[in-house]
């Protein structure tokens, strides 16, 4: 009989596997319960929720969802953080810990049902966010049209100096 504890647990993880495009599967050894939640509050801006589970409850889940050959991810105490916006910036923030924290191991995430690697997580946390890439592709477009707006105002400019001076020359001839 599953003790009702575990059964309430493997639900949550479930649940939160299947409302959340992408997790996280991190591992740590010897980290004090204050680095744990350090890590927790510097992901807490960025992640949905981090959850740090057993092994056997995680492989059931992965199981249900026909991604059993995650759970080569699952190493040591295992921290999975999950999210629902865009993953650079978890991924990010994952690397930026492991700067200071040596004992900290992202193992992968599953992105989309599919299994990905600790390099994948690397070259994410590379590669710029969203929304500097809208930012990016905004000064882009925006500079040729910026250019073609600066040439049509001095072909303006110089029809009117060229009026101007047509006016001046008229002006002149005709005696007052």
């Amino acid at each position: 009989m599953p003790h009702p504890v575990k059964d309430l647990m493997l639900k949550e993880i479930s649940a939160e596997f299947e409302a959340s495009p992408y997790a996280f599967i991190s591992s740590f050894e010897g980290l004090s319960v204050a680095d744990i939640s350090d890590f927790r509050r510097s992901l807490g801006k960025v992640s949905k929720r981090s959850l740090l589970v057993k092994h056997s409850l995680v492989k059931k889940v992965l199981a249900a969802r026909n991604l059993a050959d995650a759970e080569k991810l699952l190493k040591g105490s295992t921290v999975v953080t999950f999210g629902s916006k865009d993953p650079q910036p978890i991924s990010k923030a994952i690397m930026e810990y492991v700067k200071t924290h040596e004992k900290w191991v992202p193992q992968g995430v599953i992105l989309e049902d599919k299994i990905y690697g600790q390099d994948f997580v690397k070259s994410l946390a590379k590669l710029p966010t969203r929304h500097e890439l809208l930012t990016q592709v905004a000064v882009r477009v925006k500079s040729p049209i910026t250019g073609l707006v600066l040439t049509l105002n001095q072909l303006v400019r110089g029809l009117a100096v060229a009026l101007n001076e047509i006016k001046k020359k008229k002006e002149g001839l005709v005696p007052a």
